[in-house]
């Protein structure tokens, strides 16, 4: 992991890339040379999600472009630009307790830095945020990895927690977000804690 000074210094032009991407969708959407996508993108409901650099790049760019409605963010610290200004959508974080963190071999001052930025987002929100905690997850585990070979957890980048629980339990909650908050249908998972995911540390701001 590159330090986080490092990392504010270019996180801005990847971010750009985002909205790059959604006027180009915008343009297929109004006139398609090839007659397939024209009217056919629903732009209305966008959203955005990202695992460690790619959850860097998701907050700034949510923090950017008012056309992503949700946000969801996974086990990393947050650029310096939206710890100042905050975000404004909907948003979720998904990480582990400082514990599992330092059982990982993440020092004091990167544990402190990356849940200690996430927090200040999450509670500086004007509206829906969710801040969920998974003890025994390492940061791999939130990505297909473990799943992929059992050589994750021989070589140390996969935490106790089951592979398939860990699956089951982050792609829960990523559903849960997203059809709350882009499709407008019920999400009783993050209403509050959950008797089928009891090992989950959840936290809820409602506006």
């Amino acid at each position: 992991m590159l330090d986080r000074k490092s990392e504010d210094s270019f996180i801005p032009y990847l971010a750009q890339d985002v909205s790059f991407t959604l006027d180009r969708l915008a343009a297929l959407n109004r006139s398609d040379p090839n007659g397939i996508l024209t009217g056919r993108l629903d732009l209305q409901r966008t959203g955005m999600f990202g695992l460690s650099l790619g959850g860097e790049i998701t907050a700034e760019a949510c923090r950017l472009d008012p056309r992503l409605k949700a946000c969801l963010i996974m086990d990393v610290w947050m650029p310096a630009e939206v710890v100042k200004a905050g975000l404004r959508q909907p948003t979720m974080w998904i990480t582990r307790d400082a514990a599992t963190m330092r059982l990982e071999g993440w020092s004091q001052a990167v544990t402190d830095e990356s849940l200690g930025t996430m927090r200040s987002v999450f509670e500086g929100l004007p509206g829906d945020g969710y801040f969920v905690r998974v003890p025994g997850m390492f940061h791999e585990d939130f990505s297909d990895a473990p799943l992929l070979s059992p050589l994750t957890r021989w070589l140390g980048i996969s935490g106790p927690m089951d592979a398939q629980r860990g699956h089951a339990i982050v792609c829960a909650y990523e559903l849960a977000f997203f059809d709350r908050h882009l499709k407008g249908m019920t999400a009783p998972l993050l209403d509050g804690p959950s008797a089928e995911f009891p090992e989950v540390l959840f936290e809820t701001r409602r506006h």
